[in-house]
């Protein structure tokens, strides 16, 4: 009974959320108002369970629990009132006077995560990229394989093209310059075309599964 009531609200949700498609109306907006909200609430909900509450909150207060012992964790305890001044610094953005601590903040937070962007780059992106350089002549089976070797030597060709087309240190006054980087315009436009098609396709499957569960709710259709 539960589970049925839910699905009814879920559909009469969908179907306020589609009513953009007519024209933007009130029944809409408190759609989304209601999707904002959720999203909020589980945001909020999330960030206390799954991270707050066991790597901050949990482990700080076990360590002041610690306070009057013989063995009292004066790491844990400081290194948790750290965190939560911390944490409180991103409300001085609120007031004037305390803006300055928010940007302190804010710069060891960019700083850590351009840090770990750069790391990323290299252990994770530099594999990528010497995975993308294929041999042009795939053997298989002690025989060239033609269709494998076709496609690798398409794709060199596309990512030499489109590498030059972005190589602005050297001329492209030259005709083979030009042709070069024309061609890499080509495939860039081909590959731009393809993310493209696969978002609408994406678009156009999360539209057909929604319409489809408002069907299959109010006909009981299977």
């Amino acid at each position: 009974m539960v589970s049925e009531i839910g699905g009814w609200i879920a559909a009469f949700c969908v179907l306020m959320i589609l009513s953009l498609l007519w024209k933007e109306n009130r029944v809409y907006r408190i759609g989304e108002s209601l999707l904002l909200g959720l999203t909020v609430g589980f945001t909020f909900a999330i960030s206390w369970f799954e991270f707050l509450k066991p790597k901050w909150w949990d482990p700080w207060t076990q360590n002041l629990a610690t306070i009057g012992s013989a063995d009292i964790a004066w790491t844990g305890i400081v290194g948790g009132a750290f965190a939560l001044a911390l944490g409180l610094c991103w409300y001085g953005m609120y007031f004037k006077k305390t803006e300055w601590v928010m940007r302190l903040v804010l710069g060891v937070v960019i700083g850590a995560g351009a840090g770990q962007a750069i790391k990323n780059q290299f252990t994770q992106q530099m594999p990528v990229v010497t995975a993308s350089f294929r041999s042009p002549i795939v053997i298989q089976e002690g025989s060239v394989s033609a269709p494998q070797s076709i496609n690798n030597t398409i794709f060199l060709v596309a990512l030499i093209s489109v590498m030059i087309f972005f190589l602005f240190s050297i001329d492209h006054k030259s005709a083979a310059m030009r042709a070069i980087s024309r061609s890499g315009r080509f495939w860039l436009m081909i590959g731009f075309g393809a993310y493209f098609g696969n978002t609408v396709m994406t678009r156009l499957s999360a539209l057909i599964e929604r319409v489809w569960f408002v069907v299959q709710q109010f006909t009981g259709m299977n």
